[in-house]
């Protein structure tokens, strides 16, 4: 069970920033595999995977929901009472895919009485130039 007094903080990345987060043992999770939302369905730079229709498309396919519930699971190992657990959610640039997936986890926490912080640092930010 999840302890109301526990805290999480959550942080959306692009790996192709070379700017991990810092945390002592974090909980990671891996979003690069999940399905990028195509142009269509991409709501702007500025939401990315925080629109409804990009954290949909993301987190609704079989694949995205693994990949929360298996966050959730691993979260759930490490709260206790007053703790605090740090989560970095990862993507290729963090526009999409982490920041989805990120929101995804933080309202089901919410939903159980955690208190969550979300930072996206790259969403909105333009891409890294690509290294050869």
């Amino acid at each position: 069970m999840l302890h109301p007094l526990s805290t999480v903080v959550i942080t959306s990345y692009g790996a192709a920033h070379h700017d991990v987060p810092q945390a002592t043992r974090p909980v990671t999770v891996d979003a690069s595999l999940l399905p990028q939302p195509d142009a269509m369905s991409r709501a702007g730079q500025q939401l990315g995977g925080r629109s409804p229709a990009a954290r949909a498309y993301v987190t609704r396919s079989p694949a995205g929901r693994l990949v929360v519930d298996q966050a959730l699971e691993r979260i759930r190992q490490r709260l206790g009472p007053g703790g605090q657990v740090a989560v970095h959610v990862r993507s290729p640039h963090g526009h999409y895919r982490a920041p989805a997936v990120a929101e995804e986890i933080a309202d089901q926490l919410r939903a159980s009485g955690v208190q969550v912080q979300v930072i996206h640092r790259h969403l909105g930010r333009p891409d890294p130039p690509a290294t050869h």
